[in-house]
């Protein structure tokens, strides 16, 4: 299962990423029970608050997402829209 999303902590803690466009995977069990889940992959990081990540999520047959929004990618410049295109076999255990 996975997610797209603009990373918000819990409890109005700061954590990494905070802000910034992301992809969370996990199991349905991660969310409901309050979980971290397998990992967060940042998308982009977004340079202004957390004004961005209200994505559009397209999965074609081959099982790549291509995932399209809005947010703040450059530094004291107007938001633009973005399109990442990722499959979670290409993705799944970069992290570890």
């Amino acid at each position: 299962m996975g997610g797209l999303l603009r990373r918000r902590s819990p409890g109005g803690r700061r954590g990494v990423y905070e802000g910034d466009w992301v992809a969370w995977v996990g199991k349905y069990e991660d969310l409901a029970r309050g979980r971290p889940g397998q990992y967060v992959l940042r998308l982009k990081d977004n340079h202004r608050c957390a004004d961005c990540a209200y994505p559009a999520v397209e999965v074609l047959p081959d099982g790549t997402f291509i995932v399209t929004t809005y947010g703040h990618w450059a530094k004291d410049q107007a938001p633009y829209i973005l399109s990442v295109r990722l499959k979670l076999s290409e993705v799944d255990g970069m992290g570890k």
